[in-house]
């Protein structure tokens, strides 16, 4: 009996390539704890943005949490003029309306 290509190769348990998914050891997880601590916890505000699983944005401050909207009127400015008007502001009045700021 001679033996094909297919009689040679076995097939592959790909999942056996893998190793085994386990928790990482306590003391990694203290020393993420005390990172964390002492990255975001010191000054006792913690400050950041987290999306909820509905996809909805929050700003969080300490115990608050807010909801981020951003709401832009169709017919209202766009944000390049947006921007220059706060440049403008920023400047105190010392950039003349005649300069355009676009490159």
């Amino acid at each position: 009996m001679t033996k094909t290509k297919n009689d040679v190769y076995e097939p592959i348990d790909l999942c056996s390539c893998f190793d085994m998914v386990f928790d990482p050891p306590a003391s990694v997880i203290r020393a993420w704890e005390k990172d964390w601590e002492e990255r975001f916890m010191e000054n006792k505000e913690r400050v950041y943005y987290g999306t909820e699983l509905d996809g909805t944005l929050y700003y969080y401050n300490g115990n608050t949490r807010t909801k981020v909207t951003e709401f832009f009127n169709p017919n209202g400015k766009t944000m390049d003029k947006l921007i220059e008007n706060v440049v403008r502001f920023a400047a105190g009045g010392s950039v003349s309306t005649e300069n355009s700021i676009n490159c």
